[in-house]
């Protein structure tokens, strides 16, 4: 049974799958909260990167820590964006569902990286945990005070928007232009470089599954199995076990990406 920090409100989760644990006005101290931010998966994120202590100090006054169950729902798409968060730890999904149930999955969001604020007045997809995770909230109003006042804030916030936004354009020039081994091999790759789970000798601890993989792709998951296990087969990656994948020779795997560029 879940049990939120002392100190924290609870509120029922939007998905009705569990509760979801927030650190409200009454708990730690600012200071406390400014300490956990110096080891923070997301310390090196593009928002919190450039700040100095000062600066850190403020941007966790103005936060609360969000703690999630895998498969609860932090997002709805239609919800209104009142806030931004800053994932700090575990995985979360962001995917679109037709009116017909078909899935597209939009992205996998690591340690430092965010879900910004949209230009209208409500989120465009779900944001869904893969894993237990934790995420730092910002009031909307709260963030853009922050930006005003830092120039180092704004400038973290418009970097990671843009690194997301070049991300998008490479994933759909591979959706459109590449083949399901390409499109395999480059998303190992992004992987390989992003905050995703790794274990000490550096093999890749995958939170999602061969489906979500495929959704997220736009392929088939018999086609993403077969394109896992051809990259095997020549000795570009080791498969531990369903969840694990071991990089074993990186420029090969490059060369099997060519241009798709996830």
């Amino acid at each position: 049974m879940y049990a939120p920090a002392k100190g924290s409100a609870v509120l029922p989760s939007a998905s009705g799958l569990g509760r979801i644990g927030i650190r409200g006005e009454d708990g730690p101290h600012p200071l406390f909260e400014s300490l956990a931010c110096l080891t923070c998966a997301a310390r090196k994120s593009a928002i919190c990167g450039g700040l100095d202590n000062r600066e850190i100090r403020d941007l966790a006054a103005a936060s609360h820590r969000i703690n999630l169950k895998a498969g609860e729902t932090l997002v709805w798409d239609g919800d209104p964006a009142r806030y931004s968060y800053v994932i700090t730890r575990g995985t979360l999904r962001a995917q679109k569902t037709s009116g017909d149930g078909r899935r597209q999955i939009l992205d996998f969001l690591f340690a430092g990286q965010f879900i910004g604020i949209p230009s209208d007045e409500a989120h465009h997809f779900d944001a869904e945990a893969l894993t237990d995770a934790e995420v730092c909230r910002f009031e909307r109003r709260t963030l853009e005070q922050l930006m005003a006042k830092y120039p180092a804030v704004d400038k973290g916030y418009r970097t990671g928007a843009a690194r997301q936004l070049e991300t998008a354009y490479d994933h759909a020039y591979a959706l459109g232009r590449s083949t399901a081994m390409e499109r395999v091999a480059a998303f190992l790759l992004d992987l390989h470089a992003s905050s995703c789970p790794k274990t000490s000798a550096g093999v890749l601890k995958l939170p999602m599954t061969r489906g979500d993989i495929a959704d997220f792709l736009g392929l088939t998951l018999e086609t993403v199995s077969r394109a896992f296990s051809r990259v095997r087969s020549l000795g570009v990656i080791g498969l531990p076990s369903p969840q694990e994948v071991e990089i074993k020779d990186v420029q090969k795997l490059k060369a099997l990406a060519g241009a798709a560029g996830l």
